[in-house]
């Protein structure tokens, strides 16, 4: 069930250019105080591009009705719903450097390096917590972040982690699509899925 009220845009965000009708913002309650998280746009781009004129053109021409305004702010709204449950769900520097029984400063050498996965969220890092297991991190995981693309989304990797892979999979599980963090915690070989994340 839905929920909506209209709130007067703060004086102080009316004259902020980067946003404008359509924007997203995430809400977290506090107490009896609502905290808005307004989103980059580059923060959707990947899972919600908009048609250029030519290609709306020739999807119309072909029956397929173009996706109205209210229809993109649904999208966008599941889009922003679905990153902060990953954000939610994230570890800190310091619980990560926990996880895996290291310093912080290994933690962000490791993000700097490419070798964990990290969602920059203001001035902290987050790190997904699909890359760890109880007590240290994913086998291999290292090797598939590396290969990802550095403009690829994080709803959209931590979704390519999780949903089965048709490449992916052994004659132990059947021929059954395994998920990539099926495929690397059953220790097979990291760079076979490296491969398919350099494709994202």
């Amino acid at each position: 069930m839905e929920s909506q009220v209209d709130i007067p845009l703060p004086a102080a965000l009316r004259k902020d250019p980067s946003l404008e009708r359509g924007s997203v913002a995430l809400v977290d309650v506090e107490g009896h105080n609502l905290k808005l998280r307004f989103l980059r746009s580059s923060l959707l781009s990947d899972e919600a591009s908009t048609l250029t004129p030519p290609e709306e053109a020739a999807l119309t021409k072909g029956g397929v009705k173009p996706v109205s305004d209210e229809e993109m702010r649904v999208l966008h709204a599941r889009m922003a719903s679905a990153y902060q449950q990953l954000r939610t769900a994230s570890l800190s520097v310091e619980d990560a450097a926990r996880r895996l029984g290291v310093n912080t400063s290994r933690i962000r050498q490791r993000l700097a390096d490419r070798s964990l996965f990290g969602i920059k969220d203001g001035t902290r890092w987050l790190l997904p917590a699909f890359q760890f297991r109880a007590n240290g991190s994913v086998p291999g995981v290292e090797v598939v972040v590396r290969r990802l693309p550095v403009d690829v989304s994080a709803v959209a990797v931590a979704r390519w982690f999780r949903n089965p892979n048709s490449d992916l999979s052994t004659r132990d599980d059947d021929d059954r699509p395994l998920t990539p963090l099926e495929w690397l915690l059953g220790g097979n070989p990291p760079a076979v899925a490296a491969e398919l994340a350099a494709a994202l």
